[in-house]
Formats: C-alpha cells, sequence, structure tokens
C-alpha cells in the first residue's frame, strides 16, 4: 500500500472473505486512505472494513436464479399483470417457436388455443389471485399452427405490500406424454392382432347402448361370431397362417358393416357385433346372412395359397333379451353354441321365435335369388282405358313369382324383401327389358297400343346410372322410347326433393312418358311438382275406393283432377271396380283408368284379344 502510495496510485477497494473469532465466514469490503507527511512521503493509512455478506449472498442468488432462467429445460414466461410478456427464456422460445424478441412485449394470448373443454382463462386468474398459483395441463399453440399439451404451472408475484406485479409461468411440452397415454389407452382396449376394440372396450360400448336404448325406445343387437373349421387352419398351416385369416376376416366383416357399428374381437377365432337402433330386427338376420356369405369365401393367403372357413353367429337383441352388457354377450354366446349344433355355417336367435322368423325370411330370399336366376318370375299386364276414344290404349307391367310348386305369388309379399336386400335392381332390369321386350312384340304384331308402363323402385331411381339403363333396355329391345311409360310413386320423389328434377330431366331426355304413381298418399311439394316434366298423375285407389259416396273422396278427387288439367297433365285413376266409379270419372274430365271393372292382370298369351277390342266406357 505504501508503494503504491509513493507511486501515486490510488489504493482500490477489494472484498475477501476473513474468518470470524467464533469460527464462520463472511464478506468483508476494505477501503483503504493513505495520509503522506510534509515530505510527501506515505506515513500513515486509515482502513475501513464493510460486512457485504448479505449482499454478496444476494447477488449470488440473483446469479443463480440467472442461470436457472437462461439454461432451465422448463419454459419460463414472466408477464405484468394485464398478461403482456415481459421475459421469455430460451426454453420457451424453443417450445412455441417465437424468438424472445417475437414474444416480449406482446399479449400471451397470441399462444391460446381455443379447444373444446378448455380451461377459462378466468378460473387460471382467478385460482391464482385467491391461492397464489395455478397448476394443470392446457393446450397451446405454436408458432407454426401446430396445437401441443403442455403441463402450466402459473404463479402470482406481489411486492412487499402485496400488490400484483408479475405472473410467471413455467411449463413443459408434454406432447409425448400424451402420445404415450394414447398408446397405452388404446393397447388397453384394443386387439394387437387385428386392431379392433377388445373384450373391455366392447362391453363398455354395448353398457352404454343398453342406456342409449332405454331412453329413446329403440332395441340394438349383438351378434357373437365363433369361426367354424378355424381349428384345421391352424393345425395345418401353422399360427402366423392363422393370425392372417383373423385378420383378413376382420377386414371382411368391416365392409359390411355401417361406421355407426362396432366390430370387436372378443379372442381367438371369436368375433362380436354391436348394432343400435335397430328398427327391424329382420335387418339383422339379413346382415347376419351376409357375414356368413362373406366368411364363406374363399381367403387368399400370402404365397397364393386358399384357406376355407365358415362362421355361425348367435344374435341376442337388447334390451328385450336383457338389459345388462355381461348377460347380453352371454345370451348371444348361447344362441351362438345353437348355430353350431344346428350344423355350422348358419345363425340363431336367442329366442326361438325370433329365430324361426328369421329362417322364414332367410330362405324367402333364398328362392327369391334362384326365382330370379332361373326365371321363375312373370309379367301379367293390366290394361289401361282411355275415356277419349273408349279403347285399350296400354297396359302396366306387373311382376309376379311363379314357383316350382306352381304358387303365384303375388308383389306385396316379395317386393319389399327385393328392396331390402338389394335384389330389386337385377329384378327391375328383368321387369323392363321383358315388358320392352313384349310391348315390340305387340306392336309388330299389329297392336294398336300406346305404351307400356313399368315401375321404378326408390332403390333403382337413386341409381346414378338409371338413365343408362333404361336406355340400354330400349335399344336392346328395339322399343321406341315414346311407348315406354316409367311410375315412380310420390313419396320417391319427394324423397330426392330438387334432386329428383335433375334426374326426372335425365329420363324424359330419352323420349320416354313419366307418371306420378299413388297420387295423393305421400306429402308432395306442389312446388316441385309443377317443375317436374311430368306426364301423367295416377291417382290412388284408395280414394277412389270411396266415390261417389263418400263426400271428401269427391272432394279430394276433384280437386286433383282440376290441379292437373291446370298443370296440363293427364289423369288416370286406379282401382275402378263399378260403374258408379267410373261415371263419377267420366264427368269430372279423368282421362284414363284402370281397375277389375276393366280386366284383372292377365299374362301376354291371354293379351292377344285385349288390346283388339273397344271398351264401353260410356
Amino acid at each position: 500500500l505504501v508503494r503504491q502510495a509513493e507511486e501515486g496510485v490510488a489504493a482500490q477497494p477489494a472484498e475477501f472473505r476473513v474468518l470470524r473469532r467464533d469460527g464462520s465466514l463472511c464478506w468483508v469490503r476494505r477501503q483503504v486512505a493513505l495520509f503522506a507527511d510534509t515530505a510527501g512521503r506515505a506515513d500513515r493509512a486509515v482502513i475501513t472494513l464493510q460486512d457485504v455478506t448479505e449482499r454478496k449472498n444476494a447477488d449470488e442468488r440473483l446469479r443463480l436464479a440467472a442461470t436457472v432462467f437462461t439454461d432451465s429445460q422448463e419454459g419460463v414466461l414472466v408477464t405484468s399483470p394485464d398478461h403482456v410478456i415481459v421475459a421469455a427464456n430460451p426454453a420457451a422460445s424453443a417450445i412455441v417457436g417465437y424468438a424472445e424478441d417475437e414474444l416480449v412485449g406482446r399479449n400471451i394470448d397470441i399462444l391460446r388455443a381455443d379447444r373444446p373443454g378448455a380451461v377459462p382463462d378466468r378460473d387460471i386468474i382467478e385460482t391464482t389471485a385467491t391461492v397464489g398459483y395455478w397448476q394443470g395441463e392446457i393446450w397451446n399453440r405454436r408458432k407454426n399452427g401446430e396445437v401441443f399439451p403442455l403441463w402450466l404451472t402459473v404463479s402470482a408475484v406481489r411486492d412487499e405490500r402485496g400488490k400484483l406485479v408479475n405472473y410467471v409461468a413455467t411449463f413443459i411440452d408434454i406432447t409425448r406424454v400424451k402420445q404415450s397415454e394414447a398408446q397405452l389407452e388404446h393397447l388397453a382396449h384394443h386387439d394387437l392382432l387385428t386392431g379392433l376394440p377388445n373384450r373391455l372396450m366392447l362391453q363398455t360400448q354395448l353398457g352404454q347402448a343398453i342406456g342409449r336404448s332405454k331412453r329413446s325406445g329403440m332395441r340394438g343387437a349383438v351378434l357373437f361370431l365363433d369361426l367354424d373349421r378355424f381349428k384345421n387352419v391352424n393345425d395345418s398351416y401353422g399360427h402366423p397362417m392363422g393370425d392372417e385369416v383373423l385378420r383378413n376376416v376382420a377386414k371382411r366383416y368391416l365392409l359390411r358393416l355401417r361406421v355407426a357399428d362396432t366390430l370387436a374381437r372378443m379372442g381367438g377365432d371369436e368375433f362380436v357385433v354391436l348394432i343400435e337402433d335397430v328398427p327391424d330386427v329382420q335387418k339383422v338376420a339379413i346382415l347376419a346372412q351376409a357375414l356368413i356369405e362373406e366368411t364363406a369365401a374363399p381367403i387368399v393367403l400370402s404365397g397364393g395359397r386358399e384357406v376355407y372357413v365358415g362362421t355361425s353367429i348367435g344374435i341376442s337383441i337388447f334390451p328385450d333379451d336383457a338389459d345388462a352388457a355381461d348377460q347380453v354377450i352371454r345370451n348371444a354366446d348361447s344362441a351362438m353354441y345353437q348355430a353350431k349344433t344346428a350344423g355350422r355355417g348358419t345363425f340363431r336367435f336367442y329366442t326361438t321365435e325370433m329365430t324361426d322368423a328369421a329362417n322364414a325370411r332367410v330362405e324367402m330370399e333364398a328362392k327369391l335369388r334362384r326365382a330370379i336366376e332361373r326365371e321363375e318370375l312373370v309379367l301379367h299386364y293390366q290394361p289401361l282405358i282411355s275415356f277419349l276414344d273408349s279403347r285399350v290404349t296400354g297396359a302396366e307391367a306387373l311382376v309376379r313369382w311363379q314357383n316350382p310348386s306352381g304358387e303365384l305369388i303375388l308383389p306385396d309379399r316379395f317386393i319389399p324383401l327385393t328392396e331390402e336386400t338389394g335384389l330389386i335392381i337385377p329384378l327391375g332390369h328383368w321387369v323392363l327389358r321383358n315388358a320392352c321386350a313384349q310391348m315390340k312384340k305387340w306392336l309388330d304384331e299389329g297392336a294398336t297400343l300406346d305404351t307400356i308402363s313399368v315401375n321404378l323402385s326408390p332403390v333403382q331411381f337413386r341409381r346414378p346410372d338409371i338413365a343408362d339403363m333404361i336406355q340400354s333396355a330400349l335399344e336392346e329391345t328395339g322399343l321406341p322410347p315414346r311407348c315406354l311409360e316409367l311410375e315412380m310413386t310420390e313419396s320417391t320423389l319427394m324423397e330426392f326433393g330438387a334432386d329428383a328434377e335433375a334426374r326426372l330431366d335425365a329420363l324424359k331426355t330419352l323420349g320416354v312418358r313419366l307418371a306420378i304413381d299413388d297420387f295423393g298418399t305421400g306429402y308432395s311439394s306442389l312446388a316441385y311438382l309443377k317443375r317436374f316434366p311430368i306426364d301423367r298423375l295416377k291417382i290412388d285407389q284408395s280414394f277412389v275406393r270411396g266415390v261417389p259416396d263418400d263426400r271428401a273422396d269427391v272432394e279430394i278427387i276433384s280437386a286433383m283432377v282440376s290441379m292437373v288439367q291446370k298443370l296440363r297433365m293427364e289423369t288416370i285413376a286406379e282401382g275402378v271396380e263399378t260403374q258408379a266409379q267410373l261415371e263419377f270419372l267420366l264427368q269430372l274430365g279423368c282421362h284414363a283408368a284402370q281397375g277389375y271393372l276393366f280386366g284383372r292382370p292377365l299374362p301376354p298369351d291371354e293379351w292377344a284379344a285385349r288390346w283388339k277390342a273397344r271398351v264401353r266406357v260410356a
């Protein structure tokens, strides 16, 4: 110190640790003041010592805090009381994708991700104000728009007077944790081999479905499927091939089911199908038969090897058979064993009555399929009578099923089944082609007929290729398009609404005539009706049956005829059976009629004299 003074260098303050008398260490700050004698030589010094332990400790805490803030792997954001970000650490920037200078000065709302069920901001603020902190899982949005989950802790920072000065938010990205949780959840509730729901998940979903069924009044069904001959596959080709069969079968089943249906694997070669909102249990039988046929088709394995298995199915209806998930499954399992006992490759309901009814339905479908293939179907023709010139101007083709025993089955017994099973498509094509061919034959023989009428079902009208199918039938038979009249029910057209107009226009472009059948029985819209390219409206026989005695029917038919005349269409009355009905229709100005008064539907070989004769109508 003396040398520094003599050299003119001022003594600098110094800080160092010293050992107290009690053995503790402390930090002191030393300052030295030098004084010189008359000769300018330093001859004395005044040394002051100051205990700076608290300040040094505070500095160390600040250094550590800065290190933690900077080096922490948790994101840290500091905001003002009004939620403006005032500081962000590197981890926060890395997690949310914003640089620090892009975050500071902006409201923390830029990270918000609005999701259903998200914790409201006000709940976080109120809890932090009351408790001092809030902790929980939320979802945020990165700079690139990606939404991600994080675990967040928000703490309130207050000054010595208790005034809020800052919020500190610390968080970690838990995306991988959530993914792991989802994978574990999936593994807990799904079959490893097929990826289908397992027994645990099925029981949960079935319990919920039963609850919904009780509230809605709708029934549901459980189908228990057990593969036939699967053990032979495992024994012959090994378990890897057996696993491949199970995966293949699962894919086939899924293709047959609706999106709303549930397919689960119970284990081994057992599967369960859960169906809700079943309006008709016969539809469940149809599905069961379809699944049986799907399973019976050969399965081509890797390497080109073909194997054959089958399935037996038990069906339980809830809540009729039971209203507890375990019991419904046991009932379906029990019914499945009945199907096995019955010879395999079939299905059984838990109750005998349902099984009998379903078997009758399936048997009818099988017979009907064979009938179409073997051409056991026949067409009968009912005359259409014109009031203008008192003659037969056409015929309506009506399909009949003549089974091998000679019984003639009327359409009301089998047409609904063909629409449910899709058989209406090949059946409708057969009717159209044969009716057109018969009409062409009559015309070639000199018949003075104008039209042949063929009914189109809603299923046919719904097909996008309906116009192509009709054009193909006309070209194949050579029948002029003007000689074909297509009949559609009022409800069919109303089902399509505005789209029906485009479909009718496409049919009209072919040159055919269009008629609305059963007019007055549906919920028609006159706004649509006036835009449809319709040639003729057929008044339903339910109204004709009451005239002229039923005043309401009289008024309804009178209004119909008047309206149709104003729309410049023709009217034809169905189901005319008495002379009184005929005279009433004539007085109204109805254009044509059909019914037993003029003749019942007849096979084509009995029609030779029909179209040659004039009919007395007045």
